[in-house]
């Protein structure tokens, strides 16, 4: 009944390419195999016209046959059958039609001249009504898939929430209703309480503003904003209207984002429903031969021995076989399955780019995860100096570089800076180098960044015995002074590690480009099992190829998205945090958590888990069925009714389970 059942007649290829070289190949080639041009494909209009609309072929299908079965019990005539066979033109017109289609294609072998041919049989031997049921129970069958896949989709949609269609432009101080797909960045627009920012902005005014964020992170708890911080499109102000300038365009924005990625992830498929199409395509050939051999077979061995042969009794017995065979709720149940989860995962705030990555979650073994930003709040604020030269000079110097970085403690020196009044100097040829920044002031060379930096450019730098980040810094040649910054550990880091471990993870190492003591400080409130610090981003990732050849499991890399594109390459699976809305981070992970929770992690791993049982649920259950069907009616036990069951009844089953298991 599924529109996957059949060797590949139609194949829809979908390309995404990510900007990013990923090793494990961000590069989709994904080959959709449907099993008709979807003339069945029905879409939110037509189920938004209501389910007698949806089912109407079925439902008069049905009433002809309820009336042919009324008539043949009281009326005893040769032309009661025309019931039977008005009552299966409805539902098996459009099945002979798509049938056509798919041989006019190549496809053959296929669910559609299965269940034709199963049909054709039953009325050759006078099952006139077993022989509906199986169209009938077919096409019904066929709608329920589609319905419960269009209902995860409006879900999906009424997570996220429905973007508005017009935004309140300001212009002078008067305000404007214009269509956000037209705004540029820079515009300044007004949003009243309860309305969704429709484009990603900055917060401007003076004060703090509860926002909700669920249609982004799936929390239900606001999130406090400050002026001058970004905000994602799809959040809504809680208790007061505020003033937000954009800063992307309508088709960057988060939401329009996620939902495009989202409809990608749809697409793509796990190895497990990969594995599925590649049997589906010898599998039903197999199946008809079997059912010709189970009629043939018996006959040949009659003539053989001169005995007459009942050939209306094996017949029975070969369309019982060939209805019962067809593998639809696997291959409904199982993309299903996938499908379901996605829009959960989604749900949580768990965006994941595939249904590959669903499984590869499901076997990580090893958690490496970034610092700052990630296992911290990436919040710094200076918690001590240490300087040969004047302090607010030595503030001044880092300060004149590090307002042209946008690293979480360039950012927090150059705010220390501001609080203390001390303005920055003047550099000229600012560059990002490995560890640090460096440029010109009054023409000498000027250098802040991690002792690595110092030590790569033989500038000696004292002892320090502090487990704060230290920035050191040198003029001139020369050593002037060290800052020093603290950032405070998530407090749900502990517990998401503890989880994880719970979860059979066994590794959860920090690979850091901060200095030894500061990492070990992280590493030890947490309750990593190892760490390794002043790691450059090719040292990350070397780290991460070594771990992943050592063959103990998947490799899961969890970084913020802003210096990690190396490290999520190397890794089997690439995680961004709280980064939504950045490019890196869209581009470079293969799952984004909305937000920065940390306990998303095992939730993530949990619900990758409970896919695989579902499968295994539904596979098990199926395969049981079938089997014992199929054995009954080999020896003439089980009917056509219990082979309509085993298919059609039992892909149903299947369908309502997978939505019931999955739906939180």
């Amino acid at each position: 009944m599924c529109k996957h059942c059949h060797s590949s007649h139609e194949v829809h290829s979908h390309s995404h390419a990510a900007s990013h070289g990923h090793s494990h190949d961000h590069s989709h080639s994904h080959s959709h195999e449907h099993s008709h041009n979807h003339n069945h494909n029905h879409s939110d209009d037509e189920h938004n016209g209501g389910w007698l609309n949806t089912y109407s072929r079925e439902i008069l299908s049905g009433i002809l046959l309820i009336a042919g079965l009324i008539i043949s019990h009281y009326y005893s005539s040769p032309f009661w059958w025309i019931f039977y066979l008005a009552s299966v033109l409805p539902v098996g017109l459009p099945i002979v039609k798509e049938m056509f289609e798919s041989w006019r294609s190549g496809s053959i072998m296929n669910e559609f001249t299965l269940m034709v041919a199963a049909t054709i049989g039953a009325f050759a031997i006078g099952e006139y009504p077993e022989g509906v049921a199986v169209l009938l129970f077919y096409s019904f069958g066929e709608k329920m898939e589609d319905t419960a896949s269009d209902d995860v989709k409006r879900r999906i949609k009424a997570l996220l929430g429905r973007l508005p269609d017009t935004a309140r432009l300001k212009e002078g101080n008067t305000l404007k209703t214009v269509n956000p797909a037209d705004l540029q960045p820079g515009s300044i627009l007004v949003v009243n309480p309860g309305e969704r920012i429709p484009v990603d902005a900055q917060l401007l005014g003076s004060r703090e503003v509860d926002f909700d964020t669920s249609a982004i992170t799936g929390e239900s708890v606001p999130r406090t904003f400050r002026p001058g911080e970004e905000l994602s499109s799809g959040i809504i102000p809680v208790n007061q209207s505020v003033e937000v300038k954009t800063t992307k365009h309508f088709s960057d924005s988060s939401m329009t984002r996620i939902m495009k990625m989202i409809e990608e992830a749809q697409e793509s498929k796990s190895p497990t429903e990969n594995m599925l199409r590649r049997i589906t395509r010898w599998y039903t050939p197999l199946v008809f031969a079997c059912a010709i051999l189970l009629f043939f077979i018996p006959w040949i061995v009659a003539l053989a021995q001169g005995m007459n042969f009942e050939w209306m009794k094996w017949l029975r017995r070969s369309l019982v076989f060939l209805v019962c065979s067809c593998p639809c709720a696997l291959v409904v149940s199982i993309p299903l399955s996938y499908f379901a989860s996605l829009g959960n995962a989604s749900r949580r705030g768990l965006l994941f780019k595939g249904s590959k990555y669903v499984d590869a979650m499901r076997d990580v073994k090893t958690v490496m995860f970034d610092k700052t930003g990630t296992l911290t709040t990436g919040k710094f604020h200076v918690s001590a100096v240490s300087s040969n030269i004047d302090e607010k000079e030595l503030i001044s110097l880092a300060s004149a570089l590090d307002k042209e970085s946008s690293h979480p403690l360039a950012k927090a020196i150059v705010e220390y800076g501001d609080k203390m009044n001390i303005k920055p100097g003047t550099a000229e040829e600012v560059t990002t180098v490995s560890h640090g920044m460096q440029g010109l002031i009054n023409g000498k060379i000027c250098l802040v960044g991690s002792r690595s930096l110092m030590n790569k450019n033989k500038i000696t730098v004292p002892d320090s015995k502090s487990d704060a980040s230290e920035i050191c810094v040198a003029f001139d040649g020369k050593y002037v002074g060290s800052i020093y910054l603290l950032d405070t550990v998530k407090p749900e880091a502990r517990e998401a590690i503890r989880k994880l471990h719970a979860l059979g993870v066994t590794s959860v190492e920090i690979l850091s480009g901060d200095h030894n003591e500061a990492v070990k400080r992280v590493s030890q409130e947490i309750g990593a099992d190892s760490f390794s610090a002043s790691l450059l981003p090719e040292d990350k990732q070397r780290l991460i190829h070594l771990k992943r050849e050592s063959g103990n499991g998947k490799v899961a890399f969890v970084g913020d998205g802003i210096n990690d594109a190396p490290a999520i390459a190397a890794s089997d699976v690439g995680v961004a945090m709280g980064t939504l809305g950045t490019d890196i981070a869209m581009e470079s992970s293969d799952i984004v958590i909305a937000g920065d929770s940390l306990e998303k992690l095992p939730e993530a791993i949990k619900l990758a888990r409970k896919v695989r049982r579902v499968v295994i649920e539904n596979v098990s259950f199926a395969l049981g069925i079938k089997a014992l069907v199929m054995i009954l009616g080999a020896f003439g036990i089980a009917s056509l009714w219990a082979a309509v069951f085993a298919d059609t009844g039992v892909t149903l089953i299947t369908i309502i389970w997978t939505l019931l298991r999955l739906r939180k």
